[in-house]
């Protein structure tokens, strides 16, 4: 049995599913993708972002590396040297070296102080700072009292090279000056401007916080290492990495100078990261907020511009079930559809109503009594003449001839008598009453009546109405015998397009006079009085139409052959 529900279950649900859930799916596609894609261009814009200041940064590292050489590749410091060693005039030496200094680093905004040892006399220390008010003589002493030892031994550890140490929150970058022989005669130290080389790292979207390792070791705080350096081993980062996940958002890059590794790390303000995601997530929650009342607009429409309407028509046709015709509805509405057909109901419902008034109860009975008046009806002549032939047997033998007509008599009679009330019985039980008429006629005719059956034996089960066989063959035998000549009888039961066609051909011929009168026997209005057996002609007609409707019925017709055929067309019945 099939479910059915109510429509307005099956709007929410075609709502549901053709509008709501599909606009739900592509929002949130379309939110992922708009994610993604915002991601990809935050990321993009930090990278980028990343690698140009970077490099403003490592080229200030630069600047100071390549500046510690220039005291070795100028001859100046070398040849005051020699020359003090020749005569020992510090003072001349004293001069000569401060000059030399000042001109190279004071303005060297990258550098707070630049210091300088012989290590023939590690403790005079020559000096400059940079000229601006935020570097002071406290630098040199800083120098002096925390780190001069400490370089002192490290120095010459690093030969040719150079090193970086953070000493007291000191960065210093140290430098041997070698002679011909590339031993070390003295020392350079200088202490980096960290603020000033890495300022262009808050230029970085979202910068938090940065850092910079020299081989794997912060210069910052000496004490933290690189916690990125181990996952790029001897590899030069072409741009740099960026890093999203729930603990730290960063940025890094690694970059290869003068056998030393110089790593970036910039820590990213991740509530700036959120803030600007969470931007597009309150846009699309804003979107869902404005679909509920859209959601209830539509739903609203379609309950009273459809739903309604229809409930009210379910609500009419229940009343017209309940033969309460000339039911009317109210077609007040703006729709041009529902107005239509509410008024096509009302129109209906009033026709209805007269008709069945005028008509249907009338009809209804006089069916009833038709098929009944006519499924009791039997030739009296046929009966008769069955008697006389019983009779005239009688006389003659006393063998089984006469039990058998008797016989096939009772069947005849069985059938008028109709004692189950049956309006339609199946065609098998039908040709039984034909038989036993043609078995009668047989006796009567002897070897001047002849039966050809031709019959497809599947369609014996169906269902037809009762007596329309056994009239139509009756008229065919008293058309077609002729004392002059033999009588002959073809009967063809066949199906063809769900109709059940069932023939009977005599040997007789049809004149002009005896079409004109079939033809008029037959018609719809005809209800002139007329013989008993033309009257059963009538009648089987005249039951197949009100049974069946007017595409049924009886044709009377001349063949090829000229011979008449009698035709009964007959529904045949689905549901049986």
């Amino acid at each position: 049995m099939i479910k059915r529900r109510q429509l307005k279950w099956s709007m929410i649900a075609m709502l549901a599913v053709c509008w709501f859930i599909p606009l739900m799916i592509l929002s949130v596609t379309v939110f992922f993708i708009v994610e993604a894609n915002i991601n990809k261009q935050l990321e993009n814009t930090i990278v980028t972002s990343a690698d140009r200041v970077v490099e403003i940064c490592q080229m200030k590292i630069d600047d100071v590396i390549v500046a510690s050489k220039a005291s070795s590749y100028i001859s100046t410091i070398k040849k005051s040297y020699a020359e003090y060693l020749k005569d020992g005039n510090e003072y001349e030496l004293n001069q000569e070296v401060t000059l030399f200094m000042s001109q190279q680093y004071r303005y060297n905004t990258n550098l707070n102080l630049t210091a300088l040892y012989f290590t023939s006399d590690p403790e005079d220390i020559y000096y400059c700072y940079i000229n601006n008010n935020t570097v002071t003589y406290s630098a040199v002493q800083a120098f002096k009292d925390n780190a001069k030892d400490i370089i002192q031994k490290h120095a010459p550890s690093i030969d040719t090279d150079v090193s970086f140490m953070n000493i007291g929150g000191r960065v210093y970058l140290i430098r041997n000056i070698m002679d011909s022989s590339f031993h070390p005669y003295a020392v350079i130290v200088m202490e980096l401007n960290m603020e000033n080389i890495l300022s262009n790292l808050d230029g970085v979207w979202a910068f938090k916080e940065g850092d910079l390792f020299v081989d794997g070791v912060s210069l910052i705080n000496p004490q933290k290492e690189d916690p990125c350096y181990n996952d790029f081993p001897e590899r030069i980062m072409k741009k740099s990495h960026y890093e999203h996940n729930m603990t730290q958002d960063y940025v890094y890059k690694k970059v290869e100078r003068n056998r030393h590794f110089f790593s970036y790390m910039v820590y990213l303000d991740s509530s700036a990261i959120i803030s600007e995601m969470d931007t597009i997530k309150y846009v699309f929650y804003l979107l869902l907020v404005f679909m509920i009342p859209l959601i209830i607009v539509v739903f609203w429409f379609f309950h009273s511009r459809v739903n309604m309407p229809i409930r009210v028509l379910r609500k009419a046709y229940k009343e017209i079930e309940k033969e309460n015709y000339g039911y009317q509805i109210n077609v007040d509405t703006s729709d041009e559809e529902f107005y239509e057909l509410g008024n096509a109901f009302n129109s209906m419902s009033d026709t209805l109503k007269n008709q069945f008034e005028k008509n249907y109860l009338e009809e209804l009975a006089l069916k009833d009594a038709n098929i009944m008046a006519l499924q009791s009806q039997i030739n009296p002549h046929f009966l008769n003449n069955t008697l006389e032939i019983i009779n005239w047997e009688a006389r003659l033998t006393g063998n089984y001839k006469v039990s058998n007509m008797i016989g096939a008599l009772s069947t005849m009679l069985e059938a008028t008598m109709d004692r189950k009330k049956e309006q339609l019985i199946p065609l098998a039980e039908e040709f039984s009453y034909v038989e036993a008429y043609l078995y009668i006629i047989g006796q009567r005719f002897g070897d001047n009546f002849s039966v050809e059956k031709e019959i497809d034996e599947s369609l014996l089960s169906e269902k037809v109405p009762r007596l329309i066989i056994q009239p139509i063959v009756e008229n065919a035998v008293e058309h077609g015998m002729d004392i002059r000549r033999r009588g002959k009888i073809k009967i063809t039961i066949r199906k063809e397009n769900e109709m059940l066609f069932i023939e009977v051909m005599d040997n007789g011929h049809l004149t002009g006079e005896s079409k004109e009168k079939i033809d008029k026997l037959l018609s719809a209005d005809n209800t002139e009085e007329t013989s008993s057996l033309s009257l059963g002609i009538r009648n089987v007609n005249k039951r197949l139409k009100i049974i069946y409707g007017p595409e049924c019925g009886l044709t009377i017709k001349s063949n090829k052959e000229n011979h008449t055929v009698s035709t009964i067309m007959v529904k045949i019945n689905k549901e049986q």
